[in-house]
């Protein structure tokens, strides 16, 4: 069955692809249609890695939307959630409608058939390098960026380039977690073999290497363990500027971002309200919420008003990273570690 499943989505990719009314061959029913199907069957079940608390928010503003339909939510962390539904649907076990991630993760659900094609119509406002046609499409994302302590460091210290952080005057300064993702990336953007010297260089940088969350590293960096963390996170850094903490942030050309995105799970038991879901969260209105949780949007008519991001050349990991993930972990482990 998931073969035959996969064969359909394939053909419906194809016709996408020449011109035809691909989207209809997926989902035939007129709007109308699908709302009138999803009121029937009252419910939506979402598995996600997003926090519970902005997860739940953006629940909520669905719920205001289309009352009738009950939002259920199951918080899986991004390696959890994969080995999760797999088991499910190996058991037969459909138990789920949407499934939400990062990008890497969704390319190994859609990898393994665990997605359902669905081309939203709101696909056309968001840039290619930041969807799967058909399968999903971003819904928000979170900008990386470099956090210092204003005690520790003066504005016009600051680097302009990630080459700069090379500079003698950073070693023993830095903090870091290399985790796999955020090592990955740096490779993509510089190339494998320039890469692999740039971490090299760094690590002789004798960066201090704390392998816990953003929101204790810049507790490192308050407490002036560290003049700067390389690889925070705006929503993190943003809410502790709120609270008076001495940091602020900044961004280095190109900027790293971890995009996550909504998908139509296999077999989903509510396949209309699974599509609403979606259809809400790319819509305008799903967006604005999303910017309400210190998250941004890549959706085309809102970049206008994203002053802090106006402007970024914002790049996403390639999801396909995901197959060398474990060399990567192993290799950043090698320099920076041991």
């Amino acid at each position: 069955m998931i073969n035959f499943l996969r064969k359909q989505s394939v053909l419906a990719l194809i016709v996408l692809s020449i011109g035809l009314p691909g989207p209809a061959e997926v989902w035939p029913q007129s709007m109308d249609a699908v709302i009138e199907a999803a009121k029937k069957e009252g419910e939506v079940m979402i598995y996600g890695s997003t926090d519970l608390r902005q997860a739940t928010i953006l629940a909520n503003k669905f719920r205001e939307k289309y009352p009738f339909i009950e939002v259920k939510i199951t918080r899986l962390s991004s390696n959890k959630l994969y080995p999760k539904v797999l088991t499910e649907h190996r058991a037969g076990k459909y138990l789920v409608d949407v499934l939400q991630n990062n990008t890497v993760g969704l390319y190994f659900l859609k990898k393994e058939g665990l997605l359902e094609a669905y081309p939203s119509p709101a696909q056309s406002l968001y840039p290619e390098k930041f969807k799967d046609p058909a399968y999903w499409t971003i819904t928000n994302m979170n900008v990386h960026v470099l956090a210092y302590n204003t005690d520790k460091v003066q504005p016009k210290e600051l680097p302009k380039s990630y080459q700069e952080l090379l500079d003698p005057k950073w070693k023993g300064r830095l903090l870091l977690n290399p985790r796999e993702h955020w090592f990955a990336w740096m490779l993509q953007v510089m190339g494998k073999e320039q890469g692999l010297d740039y971490m090299h260089k760094l690590a002789r940088q004798q960066p201090v290497i704390r392998d816990v969350s953003t929101s204790m590293r810049l507790q490192f960096v308050v407490a002036g363990e560290a003049a700067m963390d390389i690889d925070s996170s705006f929503s993190t850094v943003n809410s502790l500027v709120k609270k008076g903490a001495p940091l602020k942030w900044f961004t280095l050309d190109p900027v790293f971002v971890v995009p996550s995105g909504h998908g139509v799970a296999a077999h989903a038991p509510h396949p209309n309200a699974a599509k609403l879901f979606i259809d809400y969260m790319l819509s305008k209105e799903g967006q604005r919420a999303v910017l309400t949780l210190d998250r941004y949007s890549i959706r085309s008519d809102l970049m206008e008003e994203q002053t802090a991001i106006k402007g970024m050349n914002l790049v996403p990991p390639d999801p396909a990273m995901g197959e060398d993930m474990k060399f990567l972990a192993q290799k950043a482990e090698e320099i920076f570690v041991k």
